[in-house]
């Protein structure tokens, strides 16, 4: 991963009322759901997106980070992480950008009694009376291999 320019900068995501924050400089792009070419598969992708000279795949998660078969309805768009590769897509209902030292968020370590392995969650911050997750793109794509692993051999 490349240095962060601002670490500041994120992009926040509602995944079915979960709030998740990924840095800025981790995301390729955000799109309409629309932009999704939904092609069944057993993959694990819900879609593929086709367009700027990408070829990436798109992903669906619940709320508890598991992989979902299908889009839901509440998805109205998706970012592109970086990966190698090509950038990997993810569904949520809302997308925001947010600067968290103006909002004066503070983003605090996960307690090492509570870290999950293999979880992609690496810090919490208190946003609109919610707790919500913090993870880099690199953490949520490792994530996402993995899941897929499992997704696959079912």
């Amino acid at each position: 991963m490349s240095q962060i320019e601002n670490p500041h900068l994120y992009i926040l995501l509602l995944i079915e009322g979960m709030y998740l924050f990924i840095p800025q400089d981790d995301v390729v792009l955000v799109e309409i759901i629309a932009d999704v070419h939904k092609i069944p598969s057993s993959q694990g992708e819900v879609g593929w997106f086709l367009e700027h000279g990408l070829e990436s795949p798109v992903f669906c998660l619940a709320n508890d980070l598991s992989l979902l078969s299908e889009v839901s309805n509440s998805c109205e768009y998706f970012i592109l992480l970086k990966a190698d590769p090509q950038p990997i897509g993810i569904t949520c209902d809302y997308v925001e950008n947010v600067n968290t030292k103006r909002q004066s968020l503070n983003m605090q370590d996960v307690p090492v009694s509570m870290i999950i392995p293999n979880s992609p969650i690496k810090q919490l911050v208190l946003y609109q009376d919610k707790i919500a997750i913090v993870c880099t793109g690199e953490a949520l794509v490792k994530y996402l291999n993995f899941q897929l692993e499992r997704f696959t051999k079912k």
